[in-house]
C-alpha cells in the first residue's frame, strides 16, 4: 500500500505537557505536527504555545490516558487536522514506592492503569492508521526499572517491565508493516519524578538536598542526572526510521548502569 501523500505525518505524545514529555514534544515538533496529551490544560497550552512560537503545529488533547476514550479522541484530533499518526510516544506515567507487604492495592491498580493499560489503549487506537500507511514508530517510555528489579518499588517496576514486553510483542507482530516499537529505558532524568526521589532520600536519610542529589546522580556511572532533552533525542532517533532494527530492543539510557 502506498501512503497517502495528502496527509501530514503527525506524532502523539502522552504526558507531553511537562518534564520528559515536554522535551519530546518540542523535539518532534521540529519534524512535524504534534498532538499533546495530558491532564492539565495549562501545561498543554503552554507547550503548544512554545511549538507555535517556533513555527510548528501542536494541538492539546486533555484527558486521562487510563480512559480509553482519551486515545480515541487524540487520534480523531489528528484526523480532523488532515494528519496521519506516524509516531506514538507513550510517555505518561506515574510511580509510587513502598514496602510490598503494605502497598495499597488501589495504588497498584492506578500505576498499572496509567503506565500499562494507558499505553495499550493508545497503541490500539493508533495501529489502524499505521497499518494503513504501512509505517510507524511506537516509543514506550519504560525505565531502567524495566530491565532490572528495584526494591520497594514493585508496582512501578512491574509496570515498566510490562512495557518492555509489549514493545517486543509489537515488534514481532508488525515488523513486516514497517512499524518499529521500542521501549525507552532511561535512568534518573531531570524532572518531577527524580525530584520526588531526591526529596524522599532527604526525608529518610536526613540529608541536605545537595547530598541527596549527589546520591541519585551516582546511580549513573557518568555521575549525572540525565537531561530530558537527551531522552527526547533518543525518541527522535527511533521516530526517524533510520534504524528499523532497533525494533523490539530496550533502548537503555543509563551511561552503563
Amino acid at each position: 500500500m502506498v501512503p497517502s501523500q495528502s496527509l501530514r505525518d503527525a506524532s502523539i505524545v502522552t504526558g507531553g505537557g511537562r518534564g520528559i514529555g515536554r522535551a519530546i514534544t518540542l523535539r518532534l515538533a521540529v519534524e512535524g505536527p504534534v498532538i499533546v496529551v495530558g491532564r492539565t490544560p495549562a501545561d498543554l497550552n503552554s507547550v503548544c504555545g512554545e511549538v507555535a512560537a517556533a513555527g510548528g503545529s501542536g494541538i492539546p488533547c486533555v484527558g486521562d490516558v487510563a480512559d480509553p476514550s482519551t486515545a480515541t479522541r487524540a487520534v480523531e484530533s489528528a484526523k480532523s487536522q488532515g494528519w496521519s499518526v506516524r509516531n506514538l510516544i507513550c510517555n505518561a506515567g506515574i510511580g509510587k514506592g513502598g514496602p510490598t507487604q503494605t502497598f495499597d492495592p488501589a495504588v497498584w491498580r492506578q500505576i498499572i492503569d496509567v503506565n500499562v493499560n494507558g499505553s495499550f489503549y493508545f497503541v490500539h487506537a493508533c495501529l489502524p492508521s499505521m497499518l494503513e500507511q504501512e509505517r510507524g514508530a511506537i516509543c514506550l517510555m519504560s525505565s531502567l526499572a524495566g530491565v532490572k528489579g528495584v526494591a520497594y518499588d514493585a508496582a512501578y517496576t512491574a509496570a515498566k517491565h510490562a512495557l518492555v514486553g509489549l514493545a517486543k510483542s509489537l515488534a514481532l507482530e508488525f515488523g513486516k508493516q514497517r512499524i518499529v516499537a521500542v521501549a525507552i529505558c532511561p535512568g534518573f532524568v531531570a524532572g518531577e519524578m527524580t525530584d520526588r526521589t531526591i526529596h524522599g532520600i532527604m526525608r529518610r536519610q536526613g540529608l541536605a538536598e545537595a547530598e541527596a542529589t549527589r546520591k541519585v546522580a551516582e546511580a549513573n556511572p557518568q555521575k549525572r542526572i540525565i537531561p530530558a532533552e537527551e531522552v527526547a533525542e533518543a525518541v527522535a532517533l527511533v521516530c526517524s526510521g533510520t534504524i528499523p532494527s532497533l525494533s523490539g530492543q530496550p533502548m537503555i539510557l543509563g551511561g552503563g548502569a
